[in-house]
């Protein structure tokens, strides 16, 4: 359907692609990765022909429709949401320009019966039709956090983010033969992720999808075209295998980069050696053309990566927060409701949910900034908290520079120490001097998360912190995360930093929050939530029955009891069972940890529900004891 061929593209002088091949079938589905600025959304204005390239041909299919959702920049005014999203049935549009066409003969004298049976037909077809795309529209929108009240509201007045989730259901809605969306995640609930990659992965079509959403990538395309400048490099299968396989590939060709220049050096050290005789100038001359006609291999641009570590504070032995019976109301509208957790030290705990359930006002009665309405809050005496607020960028004062903005939170750092620190997430040289005004999405999370790490903690609360943050930069935020040997507690629509980091997750839906002992596949599945222990008054003991209503006992045979020594020897071989189990278990720990690393998600699902059924085992066994 589409075919780039040779392509070469440089704005202002720098070069993005050099001879790029890159190909589109019909049933396509591809990944689109590289770090912001790399010119992913370039590469979908070559296809849609808003941009020519400085050279290379581009071949698309003539009858070939294209569906385009751009990042930013989309605004609807006229219409209502629905009336909106229904726009993208044109035949209904068509039938209602002909209809008015009809109705215009009609007012001007025209009764003609076959004008008539035309006009019936049309509204009978129009009736049908609308009724069953409006009903198809409703659906869209809701599965993409569209309230019924948000669809009859005029699109004006919406936000950036609204307009952008507008576009992204009216497309959705015409299903063009190639989709090319570009973040389409970023303004999605974890919900409204879920059942796009469902509607993905039935798609008839074909699309490349631009996301920081890894597990997006893994479940629904087959193909990656990887930015690595200045070539895009094609690999075969998801995120997870391409991630593999671009490490190989990079090593493979930085030996060969290597070689390759050992032999340029040895014909160089020739020639110049031997170009002033005449015995050997057939030879210099023959090194010489090979020389020109090799073609000389080009390792990739190496792609910047922040470099940080969460500053500790003195680490707590027990518990660390502890909820009993929360409660919390906004005005008329409750949000939480009996929620009980208890946060131990060390726990990684991933809280997921649409948006508006609540996790947001869990971390803060968490962290203590908001009161709960009811119930009780605790929290131990060492506690020192560091709290990554969601839209912290938006926070920040646009009329600082970056250094003075870091400054307001950096007492006691010298100048040297705070360049240094702005120099580890990528503000450096005259970048420090920027106004935050000018910052991208993507600088503006850095420099917020910045401010977070200038204090020392011992539990970390972040509320979705990869917003706005490319691949190469979450994954140096989980690996931070992990290197943090206190407590996390995150708020994440990222399920592939939840599956990765998470020993404990938080369903928060309906006013509950569900604990499960496991990551977001795990509490997705066939988990089971934990039921936390929850300090209760002791239950008044029951009046006892009427001595003429009591029903009188059967006598019963006394059951023989086993000789203490046989018993003795049962306890041993139960307990010597457990331990053989337990150490199992700390086996498959350390396994599921290797495969989260290495992001073998299939390999580390199979060794969780091993896990889980040896623990279920071991509680049994320790009943029997």
């Amino acid at each position: 359907m589409v075919q780039l061929q040779n392509l070469t593209v440089s704005f202002t002088g720098r070069e993005l692609y050099r001879n790029v091949d890159l190909f589109v079938a019909a049933d396509s589905r591809i990944g689109l990765v590289g770090p912001n600025g790399s010119g992913k959304s370039t590469l979908f204005r070559l296809i849609r022909r808003d941009l020519e390239p400085d050279q290379g041909t581009i071949d698309i299919r003539r009858d070939l429709k294209i569906g385009w959702l751009p990042q930013t920049g989309v605004v609807f005014k006229d219409r209502t949401v629905l009336a909106e999203a229904m726009s993208a049935f044109k035949e209904v549009e068509q039938i209602d320009r002909e209809l008015a066409q009809l109705e215009q003969k009609l007012q001007q004298g025209s009764h003609g019966s076959e004008l008539l049976d035309r006009y019936a037909h049309l509204q009978q077809e129009r009736n049908h039709a609308g009724y069953a795309h409006e009903a198809q529209a409703r659906k869209v929108l809701a599965e993409l956090g569209f309230t019924d009240e948000d669809c009859s509201k005029p699109t004006g007045w919406s936000s950036g983010g609204f307009q952008v989730r507008i576009a992204l259901a009216k497309l959705l809605l015409e299903e063009p033969d190639l989709l090319l969306l570009d973040e389409p995640t970023n303004y999605l609930d974890i919900k409204a992720i879920a059942w796009l990659q469902e509607y993905l992965q039935g798609f008839r079509g074909a699309y490349v999808l631009i996301t920081h959403d890894r597990y997006l990538l893994d479940a629904c395309v087959e193909r990656i075209w990887s930015i690595e400048r200045p070539t895009v490099a094609v690999y075969k299968g998801n995120y997870s295998s391409y991630s593999n396989a671009r490490e190989e590939r990079l090593v493979q060709l930085e030996k060969a980069a290597q070689e390759q220049q050992k032999e340029i050096e040895k014909a160089e050290r020739f020639i110049e050696q031997f170009r002033a005789r005449k015995d050997t100038a057939k030879r210099v001359k023959s090194r010489q053309k090979a020389l020109d006609r090799m073609e000389r291999i080009v390792m990739p641009e190496k792609r910047k990566r922040m470099r940080f570590r969460f500053p500790e504070a003195a680490t707590i032995y027990g518990q660390v927060v502890a909820l009993e019976q929360v409660g919390h109301r906004f005005t008329d509208r409750a949000v939480l409701s009996g929620v009980s957790l208890i946060v131990a030290a060390g726990d990684r705990i991933g809280l997921f949910g649409a948006n508006g359930e609540g996790k947001t006002t869990l971390l803060r009665i968490m962290s203590g900034d908001l009161s709960p309405s009811v119930g009780l809050v605790r929290q131990s005496e060492k506690l020192q908290i560091a709290f990554y607020r969601q839209g912290a960028e938006e926070l920040l004062d646009p009329a600082l520079e970056v250094i003075d903005e870091a400054r307001k939170e950096a007492e006691g750092y010298t100048l040297l120490e705070l360049r240094s620190i702005l120099g580890a997430f990528l503000f450096s040289g005259d970048d420090i001097y920027k106004p935050v005004s000018v910052l991208s999405g993507g600088e503006k999370t850095r420099l917020a998360l910045l401010k977070v790490l200038l204090r020392p903690s011992n539990l970390l609360l972040l509320d979705e912190p990869t917003n706005h943050l490319d691949i190469d930069s979450r994954e140096v935020l989980e690996e931070a995360i992990s290197d943090y040997r206190n407590t996390v507690i995150f708020a994440a629509h990222d399920r592939f930093m939840i599956d990765r980091l998470a020993n404990k997750t938080v369903a928060v839906r309906s006013g509950r929050a569900d604990v499960f002992p496991g990551n977001y596949t795990y509490a997705t599945s066939a988990g089971k939530p934990i039921v936390e222990p929850v300090p209760a008054r002791k239950p008044k003991p029951p009046e006892p029955a009427p001595q003429a209503l009591a029903p009188r006992a059967r006598p019963t045979k006394a059951v023989p009891r086993k000789p203490a020594s046989e018993l003795k020897d049962e306890t041993a071989l139960l307990q010597s069972r457990i331990r053989e189990l337990e150490e199992k278990v700390r086996t498959l720990d350390t396994e599921f940890q290797d495969a989260k690393r290495s992001f073998d998600f299939a390999r580390a699902r199979e060794l969780w529900a091993v896990r889980q059924a040896l623990l279920d085992e071991i509680i049994a066994l320790r009943n029997q004891v």
